[in-house]
C-alpha cells in the first residue's frame, strides 16, 4: 500500500507543470481603445485617435509554477487618420517599458487562470500634419496597468494565453489652441484597455 502511494505521488509530482526556476520569453499582440477625457472627447477626431493597437515583447522568470515576474518592452500606436476637407492627419504612437509580475492559477495540467500588475515609464506622442508641415507633442510619465486572462500549455516549454489589460497613464495631456479665441482645448490619454494575445517559451 505504501508503495502503491509512492508510486502515485512521484507520477502527480512529474506530471505537473515544471516551470520553477524557468526564465521565459514572450511575444503579445493586442487590439483596444485608449480612454480619453477633455473637451475634445467626443469630436470625430478625439474618437479616431481613441483606436489602437499594441506589440510588447517580455523576458521573465518563474520563481514557482504560479509565480513569475518580468520585465517589458511595449509599443502602441492609434489608428492613421486623414481629414481631407481641412488636410489633417493625426496618429498617436507610444513607447513604454517596465516591470511585472504575474499568479498563475492551474485548473489542470495545461490549463490556467492569471492576474498580475505592471508598473513602467510611457513616452507618448502625439503627430498632427497639415499642409505638409508637422507638429509633434510629447509627454513622458508613469504607467501602471492590471490584467486577467487564461493560459494553455501547448507542451513543457509552449504556452499561449488570452487576456485583458487595462493600463492608466499619469500625465499624458495635451492642449491645441483654438483659433480666433483665448483658450486651450485638451483631450487627455488616461489610459488604455486592450484585449491580448501572446505565446512563450520558457528554457
Amino acid at each position: 500500500m505504501k508503495k502503491a502511494l509512492l508510486i502515485a505521488a512521484v507520477a502527480a509530482a512529474t506530471s505537473m507543470p515544471s516551470l520553477a526556476n524557468d526564465n521565459y520569453v514572450a511575444l503579445e499582440l493586442g487590439k483596444g481603445q485608449h480612454t480619453t477625457s477633455g473637451l475634445l472627447e467626443n469630436t470625430q477626431i478625439g474618437e479616431d485617435l481613441e483606436e489602437m493597437g499594441l506589440f510588447s515583447i517580455k523576458g521573465g522568470h518563474y520563481f514557482s509554477k504560479n509565480v513569475r515576474a518580468y520585465g517589458y518592452l511595449q509599443g502602441t500606436a492609434s489608428n492613421e487618420t486623414t481629414y481631407v476637407n481641412v488636410g489633417l492627419k493625426t496618429q498617436l504612437t507610444s513607447g513604454e517599458f517596465g516591470a511585472g509580475a504575474d499568479y498563475l492559477h492551474y485548473i489542470n495540467d495545461q490549463f490556467y487562470l492569471l492576474a498580475g500588475g505592471n508598473l513602467g515609464v510611457y513616452k507618448s506622442e502625439l503627430e498632427l500634419s497639415a499642409y505638409g508641415a508637422t507638429h509633434t507633442m510629447d509627454n513622458t510619465g508613469l504607467a501602471a496597468g492590471a490584467n486577467l486572462g487564461l493560459g494553455y500549455k501547448f507542451t513543457e516549454r509552449f504556452s499561449m494565453e488570452l487576456g485583458y489589460r487595462y493600463t492608466q497613464y499619469f500625465g499624458n495631456e495635451y492642449k491645441f489652441p483654438v483659433v480666433g479665441a483665448n483658450i486651450d482645448a485638451d483631450l487627455n490619454f488616461d489610459g488604455y484597455q486592450v484585449g491580448y494575445l501572446n505565446a512563450s517559451y520558457s528554457f
